[in-house]
């Protein structure tokens, strides 16, 4: 189970499971290496969310008994987990997605508008990456655009 665990944990881009820490088991750096890509294979596919045996991947079927029940004690303790991780990658490969923000504060003491005479504006930089590719975008705004900006962004928030 532990090391069903620790597969779920590298697609939730945590450290994975390594061969010297399950040394004691007995088998090859081949074998090892062939059962953790097998699982971390099984548990990407979309059909293993559902925690239902007739929906499971056709692989699942043909492994031991104790085996299945392992991996669906496992999924139904990370399942929200799981869907988080695989979502995001599937959101990485084909939507834009933002990775970070930065922001910094600016005092403008002055322009050629009075109206804006003293005013602060917030500077946003949004980094997305969509498929291989990493962009800043960079946005200046004002008190009233940054309100509406939050309102935007909470009104869309899941």
């Amino acid at each position: 189970m532990e090391f069903l665990h620790a597969c779920i944990d590298e697609i939730c881009t945590c450290n994975g499971p390594t061969f010297q820490k399950y040394s004691n088991v007995d088998w090859t750096k081949n074998m090892f290496d062939e059962v953790r890509n097998f699982f971390l294979t099984f548990l990407q596919k979309t059909n293993c969310l559902y925690i239902e045996e007739e929906k499971m991947p056709l692989e699942y079927h043909e492994l031991p008994e104790h085996v299945r029940e392992i991996i669906l004690i496992c999924l139904r303790i990370r399942r929200s987990q799981l869907t988080d991780a695989l979502l995001y990658k599937y959101s990485c490969r084909h939507l834009p997605t933002l990775l970070n923000f930065d922001w910094r504060l600016k005092y403008i003491m002055g322009s050629s508008k009075m109206a804006t005479l003293k005013e602060p504006l917030l500077q946003l930089d949004l980094i997305l990456q969509e498929k291989e590719t990493r962009e800043i975008f960079e946005i200046e705004l004002n008190k009233d655009e940054l309100e509406s900006f939050i309102n935007t962004i909470e009104s869309i928030a899941i």
